[in-house]
């Protein structure tokens, strides 16, 4: 009797590149973003994967470029590890093990030799933001055991946590609080708005938040698509903030430029909104990116921005609010109702990709190919719509013919089916 093969399963690719803010590299050369338990490395001129750092165990959840050495990149992980990275030739030089899951990093060019992670203690909802003393050794794997508590009760997305004023303090959001922790005064300021409970309709909850690197200036998101710009927080008397409001669903991320003279928003409009000197009246715009902003981060040389997508893309954007590259990953669109399939011709992995659309994706080099707009209709973003959905799809043997049926449905009795034939063409290497 012939024993059966056991199944081998092999992961080729698709994994989230929206889970945390991308990194740039110190020359805006390289842009790193973490990819399940990996950490890729993109050229941002020609958006190929140059490297792909491997050796966490588990989700990496937080990277952040070395402040003493811009050739190095450290990479945190639920593996309950720190690593440092050189990512020029995507090595490994050292491997710091603290033993706890950790769920985000930052780093901070004034302490040398240390970095700050969030951590969770006892309660499965009770986070804290702890400094990690990274010991100095020769060795590959040290442990790095001494911790020291900074701010506790605090929100596990690194989305709510930012260090201002080159250093000088960090501020924290979670629900209708902003705490902010003063390192030379070791004391913590305490905000509080009022709830929605208080105020009928309001949505003040916090959602994200942002420090101002050479002021001492905090810009918060709110559920209720506002922006506040705090100041004078040191005295919790004399502190205000004023007002901007442009968004009209919840801020999803905030990144102030490294100069600091203009403040970057982004939700679920998917705009881009700068706001220039942090006034209402000075705004600039880039409009029609496709998806809800989930992230936006900023190069360390101020020339390049890029923001990240529900869609499971990044986009690379100049100074002047112009798209200069997009690196797009699977999507996983909340039905696939096409199923997998396999493109005869290219080989590629097919399915439902953003609305109305099937995706080409090439696991050899996982990447997406192209997307084939089936529907052709301009997708509006509305919770009570009912959308025209891509239910079904098939190839011809030789991937030179496609066919694909759409339906929508208001009523139970009233069902509309379109069906469509498409041909390869080789002009245009694409399906018409």
């Amino acid at each position: 009797m012939v024993e059966e093969e056991s199944v081998r399963v092999v992961r080729c690719g698709g994994s989230e590149l929206n889970f945390r803010r991308a990194v740039f590299s110190a020359d805006s050369k390289y842009i790193f973003c973490v990819s399940g338990d990996f950490v890729k490395v993109h050229s941002t001129a020609t958006e190929e994967c140059v490297h792909i750092l491997q050796g966490h165990r588990n989700l990496v959840t937080g990277i952040q470029l070395n402040p003493n050495n811009h050739l190095q990149l450290y990479s945190c992980s639920f593996d309950g590890t720190v690593k440092l990275w050189d990512y020029v030739d995507g090595i490994l030089i050292k491997t710091f093990v603290v033993g706890l899951k950790l769920h985000a990093l930052f780093t901070l060019p004034s302490a040398e030799d240390s970095v700050f992670v969030i951590i969770n203690k006892e309660k499965p909802d009770v986070f804290q933001l702890v400094s990690v003393k990274l010991p100095k050794s020769s060795s590959q794997e040290i442990e790095a055991k001494e911790l020291s508590f900074v701010l506790d009760y605090i929100n596990q997305s690194p989305k709510c946590i930012a260090f201002g004023n080159e250093g000088e303090y960090v501020a924290a959001v979670r629900d209708f609080y902003l705490s902010v922790y003063f390192f030379k005064k070791k004391t913590t300021s305490r905000f509080t708005l009022s709830s929605s409970r208080n105020k009928k309709h309001a949505k003040n909850n916090f959602t994200c938040v942002a420090c101002h690197p050479k002021e001492d200036c905090i810009a918060t998101g709110h559920k209720d698509g506002k922006i506040r710009l705090w100041r004078n927080f040191d005295d919790d008397k004399k502190y205000t903030y004023t007002c901007l409001h442009w968004h009209h669903d919840m801020v999803m991320d905030l990144a102030f430029s490294v100069t600091g003279t203009s403040l970057l928003s982004g939700g679920r409009e998917s705009v881009l909104v700068e706001w220039r000197d942090a006034t209402e009246k000075n705004k600039e715009f880039l409009p029609r990116l496709g998806a809800t902003i989930e992230h936006i981060s900023v190069s360390p040389a101020g020339d390049l921005f890029c923001t990240s997508h529900s869609d499971n893309k990044i986009i690379v954007i100049h100074r002047n609010l112009e798209a200069s590259a997009v690196i797009q990953g699977l999507v996983k669109d909340s039905n696939i109702f096409t199923g997998l399939m396999v493109d005869p011709r290219t080989k590629a992995l097919v399915l439902n990709g953003k609305p109305g659309h099937l995706q080409f994706y090439s696991l050899q080099h996982d990447k997406q190919l192209y997307n084939l707009d089936i529907i052709q209709q301009e997708y509006i973003n509305d919770y009570g719509l009912i959308q025209i959905e891509l239910t079904k799809a098939a190839f011809g043997c030789y991937g030179n013919w496609l066919a694909t049926v759409e339906q929508r449905q208001e009523k139970e009795t009233e069902l509309e089916l379109q069906m469509k034939l498409w041909m390869y063409n080789k002009k245009t290497q694409g399906k018409i």
